[in-house]
């Protein structure tokens, strides 16, 4: 059975994406590994794992630094194709390390190229990721995928052979 525990960023990214993607995913129902964008996310993850690395439990993110009594986590994306599913995921880290290790304070950033984009951990928009986070448990112990619906996403999409058939 599907539970918190088993939810990590890049099912927040892919539910803030694409509801399908998601549930695929969650189902370890992986996407076509020979796609061009699956092969560049795993060099960069390569090319990550060798700079600094903060590990806290499943979490890998890129850069976690305390600055005056609080603490900053940045994440790097190779495109900002979907800002709000890049915050989201960035969130979700926030979550973690600050009900994980009790911090007071914690904020975030997601960089891509010349653009910044700042997360704030406020109480306001964690409890919102809870109510996210229990919704996303539910539908991923739907019994099947929502139906296909053609986004602006599904073009570079790894997935797009289980949807468009």
């Amino acid at each position: 059975m599907f539970t918190i525990d088993d939810i990590t960023g890049t099912l927040i990214n892919y539910y803030a994406t694409c509801r399908r993607e998601a549930w695929l995913y969650a189902r370890h129902i992986h996407a076509d590994q020979s796609d061009d964008a699956i092969t560049m996310g795993r060099v960069l993850a390569d090319i990550r794992d060798k700079g600094q690395d903060f590990p806290f439990s499943h979490l890998h993110f890129d850069k976690l630094e305390k600055r005056g009594g609080h603490y900053l986590i940045t994440e790097h994306k190779k495109t900002m194709s979907n800002p709000e599913a890049a915050k989201a995921q960035l969130l979700f880290y926030m979550y973690l390390l600050r009900t994980g290790l009790k911090l007071k304070k914690i904020d975030g950033k997601v960089i891509s190229g010349k653009t910044v984009i700042f997360v704030e951990g406020s109480d306001e928009v964690f409890e919102e990721l809870e109510m996210m986070l229990a919704e996303l448990v539910r539908f991923v112990q739907t019994p099947s995928p929502p139906p296909y619906e053609k986004t602006k996403w599904c073009k570079g999409c790894a997935y797009k052979s289980y949807c468009e058939g």
